[in-house]
């Protein structure tokens, strides 16, 4: 045998050898892969099955596909998201609007020996002269009752109800005008401040409670309707009448009230 054939013959095996080393690694590589795979694909395929397994049971022991009941689930999230709006707005409001200055319920400045007692507390202060809980001042505050009702501090109640989902809602309509609306549309002075707004309200109600000559009081079932004289502008008749005569000066407040909650409430 020739050198070149050696020669020849020792390349030849290194290259088989090359090879088989190269088959084997890409051999080894594979297996890896498909290691890691396919536990994840059997594991999703069993999670699916699983489900689908528990779908069938529920409607065979229901009657009720699964679809449904998330269904009713998201409907009744859905309102029970449109009750939270009502609360936040009427929260938002509230928050924005008890640090503003009112200019027709600026409480007194207290005496340097009195103490004062909390806006929203009805105790009157330790020691001293006892206020009136009713008091000038805290006409137009509100507190939470629970179950979306706020009562005001005359005694009103505000809760759910109208076109607008709650009273308070509802009674924030007159804090502006609305020069399109045919007919009058009545509008509360107080610069569209809530807290301004509902101190009218409230200072019509005890001049309603107290009687008188400036009071007309007309029941209509189970509603009662108040028309009260205040004997100052609280206001002006807007809409597209109201603006056609010039937005005349309202003077008197209307309360149409179911016990002590509030269905409307508006100047004319």
């Amino acid at each position: 045998m020739s050198l070149s054939e050696e020669k020849q013959k020792v390349l030849k095996s290194r290259m088989i050898r090359i090879v088989l080393i190269l088959v084997f690694a890409l051999v080894i590589y594979s297996t890896k892969q498909n290691q890691q795979t396919h536990p994840e694909r059997i594991s999703k395929e069993t999670v699916e099955a699983q489900k689908q397994s528990t779908d069938r049971d529920f409607e065979k022991k229901t009657g009720i596909t699964s679809s449904s009941v998330f269904k009713q689930r998201s409907a009744q999230e859905e309102k029970a998201a449109s009750g939270k709006t009502v609360d936040n707005m009427i929260l938002r409001e509230q928050d924005l609007t008890s640090n503003s200055k009112s200019r027709t319920t600026e409480p007194e400045p207290p005496g340097r020996n009195s103490k004062q007692t909390p806006a929203k507390s009805s105790r009157p202060p330790p020691g001293g002269k006892e206020q009136d809980p009713k008091s000038k001042s805290e006409l137009g505050q509100l507190r939470d009752l629970g179950g979306k009702v706020w009562e005001s501090a005359a005694g009103l109640k505000y809760g759910p109800g109208s076109q607008e989902k709650h009273r308070l809602l509802h009674v924030m309509k007159h804090a502006k005008d609305e020069p399109d609306r045919p007919g009058k549309h009545g509008v509360f002075a107080g610069e569209g401040i809530r807290k301004n707004v509902l101190a009218l309200i409230d200072e019509a109600y005890l001049k309603a409670l107290a009687g008188g000559r400036n009071v007309n009081k007309k029941n209509e079932g189970t509603r009662v309707v108040y028309t009260v004289d205040m004997g100052r502008p609280v206001g002006y008749v807007g809409g597209r009448v109201g603006n056609q005569q010039g937005k005349p000066q309202a003077y008197k407040v209307r309360l149409v009230l179911e016990g002590t909650s509030v269905i409307t409430a508006f100047p004319l």
